[in-house]
């Protein structure tokens, strides 16, 4: 486990309610509680170009009363298709819609927590799974970086090019240009995104926080619930495998830094 800053629980979630919303997460009057909440952001896209990214909900499953908040680059895509299989009784199977694949993230989104209708899940067993920060940025720049290239020489615009992105960076290149690769790759950002956008900095909002070495557990936990015979897929593996000795003693510092947030708000194992 990695030596990191203190955690600091017990504070309520705050931040600017979602559309339609109080500041308690109940909805205001004159909105249907069963709508998803959406509201268009603009983020910087791969070409250095702002795309819009919608906002929506937490997977909510009523029938079994289980809520399921999503982050990034920890079993998230996994987890996503175990949740199809329990609302539909049958695998996902990536499609074409338009000309282009439809994937399980299209399906189920990842929304920012300030979006999440939280009234919506307040009699539900709401559960997330965290993972050490930096071993999460490791997993992005494993992924995204080294086995989808997305920072690639094609996705760079002349503007990232500019600012000092460069192309197929290293490990230690890519962290001290984090900021800037942030800036210009839309799937960096939310890759890389602190756990407290997706997840909040209260850990007592939740049921249960799993660790990403508690999968097993968690399984477990869903086919009690369910009475299904569920098994959790290993479905983003592509990428070498890091760890934080791989780092420079500078690039760890500015990682701790840069998660203080993540660290402050859970703890990790």
């Amino acid at each position: 486990m990695l030596d990191a800053p203190g955690r600091a629980g017990g504070r309520e979630a705050r931040g600017r309610s979602a559309p339609g919303q109080g500041r308690d997460g109940k909805p205001k009057k004159g909105r249907q509680e069963d709508r998803p909440v959406r509201r268009a952001r603009s983020v910087a896209g791969t070409s250095g170009m702002k795309t819009q990214r919608r906002d929506g909900m937490a997977i909510i499953v009523d029938k079994y009363k289980l809520a399921y908040l999503p982050v990034p680059k920890i079993a998230c895509t996994s987890l996503k298709e175990v949740f199809y299989r329990i609302e539909n009784d049958h695998d996902f199977v990536p499609a074409v819609r338009n000309s282009g694949m439809f994937h399980i993230h299209h399906f189920y989104p990842t929304p920012p927590f300030r979006t999440v209708p939280r009234w919506r899940m307040k009699e539900h067993y709401r559960f997330c799974v965290v993972r050490d920060p930096i071993k999460r940025l490791l997993s992005c720049y494993s992924n995204r970086v080294r086995h989808h290239r997305e920072l690639a020489a094609r996705h760079l615009s002349a503007e990232a090019v500019a600012a000092g992105a460069i192309a197929d960076p290293d490990l230690e290149t890519f962290v001290e240009r984090l900021e800037v690769y942030r800036k210009h790759s839309g799937q960096i950002l939310h890759h890389s995104d602190p756990q407290v956008v997706f997840l909040g900095p209260d850990v007592g909002y939740f049921s249960r926080v799993f660790q990403m070495n508690e999968l097993d557990q968690l399984t477990a936990e869903l086919r009690e619930r369910t009475g299904l015979a569920l098994e959790l897929p290993h479905s983003q593996s592509g990428g070498p495998k890091l760890s934080p000795g791989d780092l420079s003693v500078a690039a760890r510092d500015k990682l701790l830094r840069f998660y203080r947030a993540d660290y402050d708000a859970y703890s990790f194992s």
